[in-house]
């Protein structure tokens, strides 16, 4: 799988063919991040890495999943 620009002017048939039935809002967001008016925090090029393996990660997501809740008692 590559990526490829997809024309804003097919934009909405292409959501709706996917199933929206009101894709103007995901519309109005994608023209923010593609103008800059919408941004994510911290610097552009900032990376984070962890120590842990993923399988570790893993574990750690469905035990807790696994794990009883606390209002549950």
């Amino acid at each position: 799988m590559r990526a490829q620009a997809v024309p804003r002017e097919t934009w909405e048939a292409l959501f709706r063919a996917q199933g929206m039935q009101h894709p103007s809002s995901r519309m109005r967001m994608l023209d923010g991040f593609n103008e800059g008016w919408i941004a994510f925090e911290g610097h552009d090029n900032e990376r984070r890495t962890g120590t842990l393996p993923l399988e570790e990660v893993v574990r750690r997501l469905v035990d807790a999943a696994d794990a009883p809740s606390p209002d549950a008692g």
